[in-house]
């Protein structure tokens, strides 16, 4: 009996794609509430936080427009509760900056996207669209720090000058926030892929055992 072949429509690298999709809602609902949880934990260090990795994860894996909306929702959320409870460094505190902020995890989402159509398109194992998480979550944490880093020189409570030196001011005074940015999108976003991964192929081989 001959070997059927494996459909050139379906590339080896998809499988985590595949596998990930049925459940993406859920999951995206879960990491989402873990998300604003974490935004008000005070056990946590400054600037090490989970939106990028939200956002990374829902462009990897939601489809449609639902892949830059959930992010962005909870986002405004965390937001809206951090501005009416007062939270220091949360809230509509400079508006024209707070838009840079939600371009820049829009950005984070893009990344994630892209990330999955390369996934589609040429990754050769599941292993390998695994081990491309890293290269994804610091393309995605570099683009948000770029842009948010941007609105920051544009508020005129941070005090820069509004130059070329003012502006190259605010990157180096921002790296050193970036490196707990950076920490946190590459445990949090490779973390969130990971366990959705696991825990989707768990649920798909419980449902493929009681249907058969």
């Amino acid at each position: 009996m001959p070997t059927q072949l494996p459909s050139p429509s379906k590339k080896p690298g998809s499988e985590v794609l595949n596998t990930v999709q049925p459940y993406a809602w859920w999951l995206a609902g879960g990491f989402a509430f873990v998300s604003l949880f974490l935004r008000f934990a005070d056990f946590l260090p400054e600037n090490f936080a989970t939106f990028g990795a939200l956002a990374f994860f829902c462009g990897l894996f939601l489809k449609g427009p639902g892949r830059w909306f959930v992010p962005m929702a909870v986002l405004f959320v965390a937001d809206c509760i951090g501005h009416y409870q007062n939270v220091p460094g949360m809230g509509f505190y400079h508006v024209p900056s707070m838009v840079f902020n939600y371009v820049g995890f829009a950005l984070f989402a893009s990344v994630g996207a892209g990330l999955g159509a390369w996934w589609n398109r040429s990754a050769k194992s599941p292993a390998a669209a695994l081990a491309s998480l890293p290269v994804g979550a610091v393309t995605g944490s570099f683009l948000f720090f770029v842009v948010s880093n941007f609105g920051a020189w544009l508020d005129p409570q941070m005090g820069y000058e509004k130059s070329a030196s003012g502006l190259l001011q605010c990157y180096l005074m921002g790296l050193p926030f970036w490196r707990a940015t950076l920490a946190s999108d590459l445990f949090f976003g490779i973390g969130f892929c990971v366990v959705a991964w696991s825990l989707s192929s768990w649920l798909a081989r419980r449902t493929h055992q009681a249907t058969v």
